[in-house]
């Protein structure tokens, strides 16, 4: 190897050694001030409550799932399912809890079928029960809730009477579940629009088909029909052995009419009234082209998403009822999403008044794949929201319709908003 070989490299091993130290003393120092850095943001964490560290503020909710007996004679295809209304609870819970993640709140969810000891101790520790319960039992469950817990937010998710608009004014009650008014002012609008204006009207015996059809009536005086004739279902008939020949006598009248409104809240009679009547016309309500909250073929406006994420988790399709749960989780964790809590040091569960006050007072918006913005009546406490009309197999359109108009809202085309809680029925 000559010198000139011999000189450059001894220069190159040179310069090596030289980068190897700076290495090192860069290596070192990096490690130092990682450290230092470490054990202050540990201090500051711990001085001012760094994000690792803070726990999110829980809100409890309650289901109270009041029985519903099945009556006799109703089809096995008719019964409501055992988790009916807590399905889509739960589906509120998990979809509000991904947003709290990062806001800093939380919900859970408990479900109780009655107001024993157990259930007397949950309540008195929430902020926030769900009624899902029978028209003749709801004001006692709301009662009792109210007798635990004074503060506490009531949600009535499974009743339309329009009754119970009116009562408890005092209390903070609020209602997801639309009411008998709003679904048959959706019916009243499309009876108009097609110009049927002649309706026969049947009933059954129970107490709910009784309001079910009190608020047709008040609809067909809002939009000038004409009640051809009012009958009653009497539960002697058998449906299983002479349908087809008893419910075209039982629909025979001496006027015509353009259609037929059912009111059959608990599946005795309506399901055999589509092709079978006197005369060959439309059947709505309880049967046939039925107003409801939700329906499982809606999926505008990311419907589909909920839809399909509900069915593969519960092996069934998402009725009104589950959606007046989901909506009702929703508008908690919207409400959340203002409190005044969450922008504060320490985080402190939310009381149901303040809930309360903060949906209807303040009028928060809650999205809930319905293509609107929904928000709480002041008056009723009434959820504003679109009506759906369906049959068995599809949606036909929702209500309200195009070409009815309200000076404030559209949606309060549905329902009465012009009474308040206060006002009698």
């Amino acid at each position: 190897m000559n010198r000139s070989v011999r000189k450059a490299l001894r220069w190159f091993m040179e310069k090596v050694k030289v980068w190897i130290g700076v290495s090192i003393l860069l290596i070192s120092v990096s490690a130092l001030h990682a450290n230092v850095h470490a054990q202050s943001g540990s201090q500051s964490e711990s001085k001012y409550g760094g994000q690792a560290e803070t726990q999110p503020s829980a809100t409890n909710i309650v289901y109270i799932k009041v029985e519903r007996p099945t009556p006799a004679g109703t089809p096995s295809y008719l019964i409501r399912p055992n988790d009916e209304g807590i399905a889509g609870a739960e589906i509120g819970i998990e979809d509000a809890n991904i947003t709290g993640k990062f806001l800093g709140y939380s919900l859970s969810l408990a479900h109780q079928g009655a107001f024993d000891s157990a259930a007397t101790d949950v309540i008195a520790n929430t902020s926030v029960v769900l009624i899902d319960s029978p028209d003749a039992q709801y004001e006692q469950a709301v009662r009792s809730v109210v007798s635990i817990n004074p503060s506490a937010l009531v949600v009535n998710v499974a009743s339309g009477k329009d009754a119970f608009r009116q009562q408890h004014c005092e209390l903070n009650v609020l209602h997801t579940y639309p009411s008998y008014q709003m679904k048959t002012d959706a019916l009243g609008q499309w009876l108009r629009t097609k110009r049927l204006s002649s309706v026969l009207t049947l009933r059954g015996t129970h107490e709910s088909d009784q309001a079910y059809l009190n608020a047709f009536l008040r609809t067909a005086k809002k939009f000038k029909l004409n009640i051809v004739e009012e009958k009653i279902w009497q539960a002697s008939f058998d449906l299983r052995r002479s349908a087809f020949s008893e419910i075209p006598l039982f629909t025979r009248t001496k006027k015509p009419y353009d259609a037929i409104f059912s009111a059959d809240t608990q599946g005795q009679y309506a399901y055999s009234l589509p092709f079978n009547t006197h005369l060959i016309v439309p059947i709505m309500g309880s049967a046939g082209l039925k107003p409801l909250g939700w329906h499982f073929t809606h999926e505008q406006w990311g419907a589909r998403q909920l839809q399909n994420r509900f069915k593969e988790k519960f092996s069934r399709n998402m009725n009104d009822v589950d959606f007046a749960a989901y909506a009702a989780i929703i508008a908690i964790s919207t409400a959340l999403q203002r409190s005044e809590n969450n922008d504060s040091d320490t985080l402190e569960p939310v009381t149901g008044t303040k809930l309360f006050n903060a949906l209807v007072d303040d009028q928060l918006s809650i999205a809930a794949y319905k293509g609107r913005q929904l928000t709480f009546r002041i008056g009723t406490r009434q959820l504003r929201q679109p009506i759906a009309l369906a049959h068995e197999e599809a949606l036909v359109i929702h209500a309200p319709l195009p070409g009815f108009l309200h000076q404030r809202d559209e949606l309060d085309t549905l329902g009465d908003a012009t009474t308040t809680c206060k006002d009698a029925l």
